[in-house]
């Protein structure tokens, strides 16, 4: 090993609106001595791959909005959930060769923990017995962030409601979470109706692909003309908020209940929230919301089970994953801005190295 140049992304500004690759975002490299390069008792780490999040967009605002999750400090590297291996090891919990997944900074190569000023509470690291045959990009993705909190969530909040329920509605069903609830769901009970909604063509395939009984391109079609041909909906897993919960909450089921898990028409408005007129039919329909954050409260219980279980329906072909990768650091501007721009059709994924 010797000196190289070490890419890097850095959060140079905080957007206004949507994320602007090459002005939210920056492209560097600077060296490192990949032998030398003090470690401070971690982990030296070849990242493999890094997942890009909508909810990366609310960690790039200023730190007098407070927030849910923490912020990405100007001028540092913006770090998510990815993969890598382990170069060189001052922390007897890893050795080189290990690989991890964890909270990674956009970096070809660095140390974790790292410095103070890259320190939150997201920030882990865990050595995963990898399945043999399946990727490094699954675990950012199916096997990563998204399917964890699908699982999780699904299987604590709404799975002993499916048994007994008819109709599924899922906003967003398209990304890596809302695939994994569908067919999860499905596995749950195989006698739901569910209901999938997205905003391309291309996406409406997909839904049709993983089992989607109903689809609603949003974008075109009525979803709440739909929504009341096909319902009344007993469960609605929500990532979206705005206009799609709305005509949601106008056909729901009485006693139904909504799993808030995302709320991507207002992740770009800085703290604004969303616009929802219906919330009365809360309580004249007597339904249920439940939100969560990953990692938290009873969703959390049962994550230590998600790997085993998890990697057993990929296996076995029962839970599926789609992928769309950008190549190198150097994209990575573009594969943060897609997942609010929907322009992406599968788990957005940065690819850093090729196995």
């Amino acid at each position: 090993m010797a000196i190289i140049k070490n890419g890097t992304v850095i959060y140079a500004e905080h957007p206004t609106n949507h994320i602007v690759p090459g002005v939210t975002t920056k492209y560097i490299e600077e060296d490192i001595d990949l032998d030398n390069v003090p470690l401070n008792g971690g982990v030296l780490i070849k990242t493999l791959a890094l997942s890009s999040d909508p909810y990366m967009r609310y960690r790039m605002r200023d730190p007098s909005i407070p927030m849910f999750c923490p912020v990405v400090p100007l001028g540092q590297p913006l770090d998510n959930f990815g993969v890598g291996t382990i170069v060189r090891s001052e922390d007897p919990a890893f050795k080189p060769g290990d690989f991890v997944d964890g909270f990674i900074n956009f970096q070809e190569y660095s140390v974790w923990p790292g410095p103070p000023e890259q320190q939150h509470v997201l920030r882990y690291l865990t050595k995963i017995d990898r399945a043999p045959g399946l990727p490094a990009t699954i675990y950012t993705g199916t096997l990563g962030l998204a399917g964890k909190s699908a699982y999780s969530a699904y299987d604590v909040l709404a799975k002993e409601k499916s048994l007994e329920s008819k109709v599924l509605f899922v906003s967003g069903a398209a990304g890596p979470v809302g695939t994994f609830v569908v067919e999860y769901a499905r596995i749950c009970n195989p006698n739901l109706k569910i209901i999938g909604s997205a905003g391309s063509a291309a996406k409406i395939e997909i839904l049709k692909k993983i089992g989607c009984d109903v689809t609603i391109n949003y974008k075109e079609q009525d979803t709440a003309a739909i929504l009341k041909e096909h319902g009344p909906i007993d469960i609605y897993w929500d990532n979206t908020s705005g206009a799609t919960l709305d005509a949601a909450l106008k056909n729901m089921s009485f006693f139904g209940l909504i799993v808030a898990c995302g709320a991507i028409s207002a992740a770009s408005n800085n703290g604004d929230g969303s616009i929802v007129r219906n919330f009365e039919e809360v309580f004249q329909r007597s339904i249920a919301i439940r939100g969560f954050v990953y990692g938290m409260g009873e969703p959390a219980k049962v994550l230590p089970e998600f790997y085993e279980k998890a990697t057993k329906l990929v296996l076995e072909g029962k839970i599926t994953s789609r992928e769309h990768r950008f190549n190198g650091l150097r994209e990575a501007g573009e594969a943060l801005e897609v997942v609010h721009s929907g322009k992406n059709t599968g788990k957005a994924v940065i690819v850093v190295r090729d196995e």
